[in-house]
């Protein structure tokens, strides 16, 4: 014999839990391509500072452009 569901819900409770469910994942979704986005411009921005030669040490980094 089946057991009986803990919490008898409507298809309207159903619908609206499912709703909130997709809107919680369509945030974590967004979230996720900002982080993903930031993490880019980090790495473009340490393989910029690499190609251009700064300093490897704690000294600052400035630009220079050589002719």
């Amino acid at each position: 014999m089946a057991a009986p569901a803990a919490f008898p819900t409507s298809r309207a409770t159903r619908r609206r839990r499912a709703a909130r469910v997709r809107a919680g994942i369509a945030v974590v979704c967004h979230a996720g391509s900002f982080v993903t986005l930031a993490a880019m411009l980090v790495l473009a921005a340490t393989a910029g500072a690499l190609a251009d030669g700064t300093p490897a040490d704690d000294s600052a980094v400035t630009a220079t452009y050589e002719r």
